[in-house]
């Protein structure tokens, strides 16, 4: 090849594809490392464990912090879905030791609700980063090779991804530092932020959104009883007006019905399962400083919740001592 052609396609790389390819790399950078995406945990998911939970952004109302003696792990990812959390057991079950415990979420949008195709679009780059084709849905290769390789062009809006990274907000940092008051928070939670908050990540599709969560659901119930994994199945606390404002759309007969489904059948079949429903306990819902938001529990409420559920589960010879 004629030297110049080579000057010439050199020059062209480190004007157009160098440039390109850093940005892509402080991209990937910024999502997968410090945005919910939360991917740096799943480079090296140990083995051995004895406690987890997947879910999506309400896993992180598990802290097993005061739980050393426990092998932990939480799998969970802001705005997965069922289905997700179908694929991700699926693919590190044999991580599980046996007679552990797995919490498997059930959030008032995963009844009826189903992860619209443009909800999945934003997140499904971060799948390609860690599970293999066969538990990612219409895995498609060349597709693989963009979300894996090149995330930043599946990004409608990538210079604000890295931005907000390195600009934080002032009023954010300054309403951290604020105190908040029962009377304060109780007046952020209206019934439209709640309602919608709700339908925009999980449309209410009915019996088809039923049937769907209700699939997945059983199958890693299955799955787990197979691998000697007890699951339990926890509906997380949320603030009284929360579920109140839930209640008034008629939610609770439908989840009702829902719950006695899995518990009937996995009774029938004799699997084990157990379900915790914190939804409106009141040993939470009334006491504001356990939450941050209208469904999210505080740092201070993800402790208590936490040491309540495995104390529960220790009293029912669930869970067994902690190994380490």
């Amino acid at each position: 090849m004629n030297k110049g052609v080579v000057r010439l396609l050199v020059k062209l790389f480190l004007v157009l594809l160098l440039p390109f390819e850093i940005l892509n790399l402080i991209y990937s950078y910024v999502e997968f490392n410090f945005t919910d995406n939360g991917m740096t945990k799943f480079r090296k998911v140990p083995y051995g464990i004895q406690i987890a939970n997947v879910g999506s952004s309400h896993g992180y109302n598990f802290d097993y912090s005061e739980f050393p003696e426990y092998k932990s792990f939480n799998f969970n990812l802001s705005m997965q879905a069922t289905n997700y959390d179908y694929h991700i057991l699926n693919q590190y079950i044999d991580h599980m030791e046996e007679n552990s415990v797995i919490f498997l979420l059930v959030s008032f949008g995963e009844v009826e609700g189903i992860q619209p195709d443009f909800q999945y679009e934003k997140i499904k780059k971060r799948y390609y980063q860690f599970l293999k084709p066969s538990n990612i849905e219409n895995y498609n290769f060349f597709d693989a090779l963009k979300q894996r390789f090149f995330p930043i062009v599946c990004d409608s809006h990538p210079f604000k991804t890295i931005w907000d990274h390195f600009v934080p907000k002032k009023q954010d940092s300054a309403a951290s530092k604020k105190q908040r008051t029962d009377e304060e928070f109780a007046s952020s939670i209206t019934k439209d932020l709640v309602l919608h908050s709700f339908e925009t990540m999980f449309p209410n599709m009915g019996e088809e959104g039923f049937a769907y969560n209700y699939g997945y659901l059983m199958k890693m119930i299955e799955l787990c009883n197979a691998h000697k994994v007890y699951p339990v199945v926890v509906t997380c606390p949320v603030p009284d007006l929360t579920s109140e404002y839930y209640a008034e759309t008629g939610f609770f007969d439908q989840y009702e019905i829902y719950r006695n489904k899995v518990l009937s059948e996995t009774a029938e079949r004799g699997l084990n399962c157990k379900w915790y429903d914190y939804s409106r306990s009141p040993d939470f819902c009334h006491n504001y400083s356990y939450f941050k938001d209208i469904s999210h529990m505080s740092d201070s409420g993800a402790k208590v919740f936490t040491r309540d559920i495995i104390e529960k589960l220790k009293d029912e010879k669930i869970l067994s001592e902690g190994s380490l």
